[in-house]
């Protein structure tokens, strides 16, 4: 162990954020938001509004986790099992939306 932090020598740490990173963040975070409360406004999207707001609800998740959570920086098997999850819980979620969109039964229960 180094004195510094007592971490191994040679053991390569990543730098989280700095403040100036995370307020960058925030922003792009809020950008991310305006944009879809004005897709949720927009009249002519249709069907394009709920794969639209997934993209962008998905995007936000994934650099909440990332940064806010500190994923980013931790060892890469985490990474890979968190995303794993994260893909498999789409995917339920895209299979179930297809089963049941639009079905009167589910609807009016």
């Amino acid at each position: 162990m180094s004195a510094e932090g007592g971490h191994a020598a040679g053991s390569h740490e990543r730098s989280h954020p700095t403040v100036r990173q995370y307020v960058l963040i925030g922003l792009l975070l809020t950008v991310i938001t305006i944009v879809e409360l004005a897709a949720s406004y927009t009249p002519g999207l249709g069907v394009l509004l709920i794969p639209i707001l997934m993209v962008l609800s998905g995007i936000k998740f994934v650099i909440v986790v990332a940064y806010f959570m500190h994923l980013r920086f931790e060892k890469a098997l985490l990474t890979r099992l968190f995303v794993f999850g994260f893909v498999l819980a789409g995917a339920i979620l895209i299979s179930l939306l297809a089963l049941f969109w639009g079905d009167p039964a589910v609807i009016n229960r």
